[in-house]
């Protein structure tokens, strides 16, 4: 088991880290860190918005589902 210290400005230096990784933690209430996760970012694909006959639309082809994206909303809020 490692140690790490806390120092003035509440920052932590992981040994085996890079810089600009982020993690995210859990922890219990009485402040022991239980769990410590590297956080992926993921490619997300950028849908350039287009006017046609007046209305702003996305991607050509593309419908978006009600349904895909609360399930999609609610996988990101569970990470």
């Amino acid at each position: 088991m490692k140690t790490v210290t806390v120092d003035d400005y509440n920052r932590v230096r992981i040994p085996d880290a890079k810089p600009r990784q982020k993690f995210s933690y859990e922890s219990l209430g009485d402040g022991r860190v239980i769990r410590l996760a590297l956080l992926k970012e993921r490619e997300v694909p950028l849908v350039k918005a287009r006017k046609f006959n007046d209305r702003w639309m996305g991607a050509k082809g593309l419908k978006p589902d009600r349904r895909a994206i609360v399930n999609s909303i609610r996988e990101d809020r569970e990470r």
